[in-house]
């Protein structure tokens, strides 16, 4: 952290708290123009103005010490809706880079692993997720208990509370995101507070596959149709449910009864166990949009049965309290430049969360049938 003040960390102030140059510049007193100069770092940013913008905006005075770019980015890889405003778009992606940038720091200085990006073959999506399952210890037709453990033991950090509370109604517009690239060997993923167990878990298995699919791409597309998203959510389906376990469990004739089973069993919802059947061929492209329709008028695009139990990231919260152990979030705020409050979603603070064991993914079988 530098010992002066950057001008160009008050626009990350601007796209994190999702303002314009006017508003901030009537809020500090000075003008559109003059703001635009220290953004641009044409002007020095005094220590009085840093300071005047920390009280206002909540953030500590070493949030204006931070240097610019500290930590290698690739291109965005989001996934959200279509219509998400660019300027949600712009204040995430701020967000995102500072939790990235906090999650490199208390990684490296804790001494946790790097993450080590495998040898693989980038258009085989199917064939790299079995190859992250053979690395983790997984048998063919096992469950991943919990995707965020699973990518937290390989080295990548997790955040599923990115988001400030007062911007909670936009978080539908965003459910994850991450920048691969092949120069970050301490990546993160970051998601919105997804209540649902299942999307989640999709969701950081999706943004994972675009972590190894992607990490050196010079852009990524997240249009629905792109091939980058595809391959990324083919990834995520292979590394939820394999392909053997789809084509001995589906099957044309299979009803919602044999999906939600399926469900209970590997944490993936039935919405998107019907597409990976259509892709291995287990069930025709008519059988799953007649599924599809069917989940719809069900009302189980937003509430299906069988619950999935939402997890909860280790490795940020672990990382900062081996660096600040007997610190508050206060104290480390300082330390990182990043606001207490910010700091302690990010990590969860789980400092009162058992250390051992994994939370389990699904409802017991027999109760999950019950519902179905």
């Amino acid at each position: 952290m530098s010992e002066s003040y950057n001008g160009e960390r008050l626009l990350t102030l601007r796209r994190i708290h999702g303002l314009t140059q006017t508003e901030v510049g009537t809020r500090l007193e000075i003008t559109q123009g003059h703001l635009s100069k220290l953004e641009h770092s044409d002007v020095p940013l005094s220590e009085a103005l840093a300071m005047s913008a920390s009280e206002a905006y909540g953030e500590p005075l070493s949030f204006f010490r931070v240097l610019s770019h500290p930590v290698s980015l690739g291109p965005t890889a989001f996934r959200r809706k279509a219509a998400m405003k660019a300027a949600e778009r712009d204040r995430v992606t701020e967000l995102y880079r500072e939790a990235s940038r906090v999650f490199a720091e208390i990684s490296s200085a804790s001494g946790y692993r790097e993450f080590e990006f495998p040898d693989f073959n980038r258009a085989d999506p199917e064939g790299v997720a079995d190859s992250i399952r053979t690395q983790v210890g997984l048998s063919a037709d096992a469950p991943v208990k919990n995707v965020t453990r699973l990518v937290e033991r390989l080295g990548v950090g997790v955040v599923t509370e990115l988001d400030d509370p007062q911007h909670d109604h936009d978080a539908p517009d965003l459910s994850g995101i991450s920048m691969p690239t092949s120069r970050n060997r301490r990546p993160l993923i970051a998601t919105a507070a997804i209540d649902r167990g299942d999307a989640q878990r999709m969701t950081l298995a999706h943004e994972f596959g675009h972590l190894l699919l992607d990490k050196d791409a010079a852009s990524i597309s997240c249009s629905t149709r792109s091939p980058q998203e595809r391959a990324a959510f083919g990834f995520a389906g292979a590394l939820l449910v394999p392909a053997a376990v789809v084509r001995e469990r589906i099957h044309e004739s299979s009803t919602f009864k044999d999906y939600l089973s399926v469900k209970a069993d590997y944490g993936i919802s039935v919405g998107a166990i019907i597409m990976r059947a259509r892709d291995l061929g287990a069930i025709s492209s008519e059988r799953a949009r007649i599924l599809q329709i069917q989940l719809s008028s069900r009302g189980w695009r937003k509430n299906e049965p069988v619950e999935v139990v939402v997890e909860r990231p280790r490795l940020f919260a672990q990382a900062l309290h081996r660096v600040h152990p007997s610190g508050t979030f206060a104290r480390a705020s300082t330390e990182r430049g990043v606001a207490p409050e910010r700091l302690r979603r990010w990590a969860g603070d789980h400092r009162a969360a058992p250390e051992s064991g994994l939370a389990p993914v699904t409802m017991l079988r027999a109760r999950a049938r019950a519902r179905a």
